[in-house]
C-alpha cells in the first residue's frame, strides 16, 4: 500500500471502495463454499481446514457475532460425505428392553425400512382377509342352521354372531403384530449432500444424548415396542459430521461428562433420561457417534467448562480466539464489500447496494471497530444494518440501496443503549445545567461515553469553596 493510499489518521485514504470498479454489489462474485465466505478470520479458517482434514475437535472463543457458528457450518462442507451411515433399531427377541442397533451405508436404512413396510402391509392384508373369511363363514353356518327345518331359529343367528366375534378377537389377540417387528430408522442421511451439521446449543440431556419415550400402557397387548420408542440424540445424528454447541458452559456437569464419554468411545447407548419413565428400563446397544465437536462461547465459557472436557478438546484439537476487528487495508475493504453482497444474496428480499450505500457501510464498520485504523468483525450486527437499510429501500420502491438508506437505517436500528441515552438527553433539555459563556470558579463541563454505543453524554463537576469548620480547613467536595 503506497503512502498516497493512507490518510492523516493512518487509515486507507479517501477511496472507501479501495480502488474497486463497482457500480452495485450485483457485480461482486460470492464464493460457493461457506468457508470461503468467512471474513477477516484467516487463522481460524486455516485451523478449521486442518481440523476437518484430521477430524479434530475445535473450541471457538470470542465476541458474539464474529462468525463462530458460520465456521462450524463450513466445517461440515469439508468433511467427506462418502463415510455417512444410517442407524436402525431392531427388536430383541431375547430381551425386549435391549433393542439391537444396526449400522448401514448412507441411504440403505430408508430402503430397508420401506421394504419392511411393504412386506408388513402384505401380511396385514392376508391376515385381515383370513379373519373376514372366518367371520362370514361362521355367520353363514349360523344362518343355514337357522333355516334348516323350515322355521327361523333366531337363537342360531344370535349365537353365530357371538361365536364369530369371539373367534375374531381370539385370532387378533393370538396372531403376532407384524408392526412390532419392523425396524426403526434412528439416523437417516439419505439425500444429504454434505456431512451433517447438528446445532445442540441449549439442548437438555435427552435431546443431546438420546432418550426413550414413556409408554403409558406397557402391557395388555397395547404396549409400544421398546425399539420403536428409542429417539436418537444430537450426538448420534452428528455421526461422521459436526456437533456444534454454543455457550457450552450452560450444559449441566453431568451432560458434559456424558459428552466426554461419547467423544472418547465414539459410541453411546441410548436409555431413558427420566427415572420416573418406563423408558428408564430400556437401554440399547451402543449407538455410533463419531463426530467432530465445535464448542463455542464467550470468555466466561472457558471457566464454566468441565476441566476434563476442555482437556480433551485441547489435547485432541485446537483452541481459537476469534478476532473482533481487522486492519483497515485495501484488501480487507474488498472483503467487506463482498460481505455486503453475501448478505444481500442470503436475504433474497432486499435490493443490492450502490456505491454510496457501500461507502456508508464501510464508514460504519470503521466507527464500530472502536480502534484507530481498524474495521469491525462483529459482522452479525453490521449485517443487521445492511438488512434494515435494504428494508427501507424496498419499502420506498428503490432499485438499489443508497447511502441515504443506510443513514436512515442507523437512526432506526439504534441499540438499547443509544435509545436510552437519547431519552436521557431529552429529559436533560428541560433543565439549564450548562453554562457555555463567561467564567465561573470551580465548574467544569465534560463528556462521558455511555456503554458500547459510543454515545457522548454531558457531565458537570463543581468544587465548593473552602470553609473553616472547628478551626480546620474542610476538604473540597465534588
Amino acid at each position: 500500500m503506497t503512502e498516497s493510499e493512507v490518510d492523516k489518521d493512518g487509515q486507507v485514504g479517501t477511496d472507501l471502495l479501495a480502488g474497486v470498479d463497482l457500480k452495485t454489489t450485483e457485480d461482486i462474485e460470492v464464493p460457493k463454499l461457506l468457508i470461503d465466505q468467512v471474513i477477516g478470520q484467516e487463522r481460524s479458517v486455516e485451523v478449521i481446514k486442518k481440523a476437518a482434514k484430521q477430524s479434530r475437535h475445535v473450541m471457538l472463543i470470542g465476541t458474539p457475532g464474529t462468525g463462530k457458528s458460520m465456521l462450524g457450518s463450513s466445517m461440515a462442507e469439508l468433511l467427506p460425505k462418502e463415510e455417512l451411515q444410517d442407524t436402525l433399531a431392531y427388536p430383541n427377541a431375547e430381551d425386549k428392553n435391549n433393542p439391537k442397533i444396526r449400522v448401514v451405508p448412507r441411504g440403505k436404512g430408508k430402503e430397508i425400512v420401506d421394504a419392511q413396510k411393504q412386506e408388513v402391509r402384505k401380511r396385514i392384508q392376508m391376515r385381515n382377509t383370513f379373519l373376514m373369511f372366518t367371520f362370514f363363514l361362521i355367520m353363514g353356518m349360523g344362518v343355514i342352521y337357522a333355516f334348516q327345518d323350515g322355521e327361523i331359529k333366531v337363537e342360531y343367528i344370535f349365537w353365530s354372531i357371538i361365536a364369530a366375534a369371539v373367534v375374531l378377537l381370539v385370532f387378533r389377540w393370538m396372531m403376532p403384530k407384524e408392526e412390532a417387528m419392523m425396524p426403526k430408522l434412528l439416523v437417516n442421511n439419505a439425500g444429504h449432500e454434505t456431512a451433517p451439521f447438528v446445532d445442540a446449543t441449549g439442548s437438555h440431556s435427552g435431546a443431546l444424548l438420546g432418550d426413550v419415550r414413556h409408554d403409558p400402557y406397557q402391557s395388555g397387548g397395547l404396549e409400544t415396542p421398546a425399539h420403536d420408542r428409542v429417539e436418537a440424540g444430537a450426538i448420534h445424528k452428528a455421526h461422521k459430521g459436526v456437533l456444534f454447541i454454543d455457550e457450552i458452559n450452560t450444559l449441566r456437569v453431568e451432560s458434559q461428562q456424558n459428552l466426554l464419554t461419547a467423544m472418547q468411545e465414539k459410541e453411546y447407548a441410548i436409555t431413558g433420561q427420566s427415572e420416573r419413565s418406563a423408558g428408564a428400563m430400556v437401554k440399547t446397544d451402543p449407538v455410533p457417534c463419531d463426530f467432530v465437536m465445535i464448542a463455542a462461547g464467550n470468555l466466561d465459557a472457558v471457566a464454566g467448562m468441565h476441566p476434563a472436557l476442555r482437556s480433551r478438546i485441547k489435547g485432541y484439537g485446537y483452541e481459537i480466539y476469534m478476532k473482533d476487528s481487522m486492519d483497515d487495508t485495501v484488501e480487507n475493504r474488498k472483503k467487506l464489500i463482498r460481505f455486503i453482497a453475501q448478505e444481500v444474496r442470503k436475504d433474497k428480499k432486499i435490493p443490492h447496494f450502490d456505491t454510496s450505500g457501500v461507502k456508508e457501510v464501510i464508514r460504519e464498520a470503521r466507527r464500530r471497530s472502536g480502534r484507530k485504523g481498524h474495521l469491525t468483525l462483529i459482522l452479525r450486527d453490521l449485517g443487521g444494518l445492511v438488512r434494515v437499510a435494504g428494508d427501507i429501500a424496498h419499502a420506498e420502491g428503490a432499485k438499489y440501496t443508497t447511502g441515504e438508506h443506510v443513514i436512515k437505517a442507523k437512526a432506526m436500528a439504534k441499540s438499547v443503549e443509544q435509545q436510552l441515552a437519547d431519552e436521557y438527553l431529552e429529559h436533560k433539555k428541560d433543565y439549564q445545567l450548562f453554562k457555555t459563556e463567561g467564567v465561573e470558579v470551580g465548574r467544569v463541563n465534560g463528556l462521558a461515553v455511555m456503554g458500547d454505543s459510543g454515545v457522548m453524554l454531558p457531565i458537570i463537576a463543581e468544587v465548593t469553596p473552602a470553609q473553616i469548620e472547628r478551626g480546620r480547613t474542610g476538604n473540597s467536595n465534588w
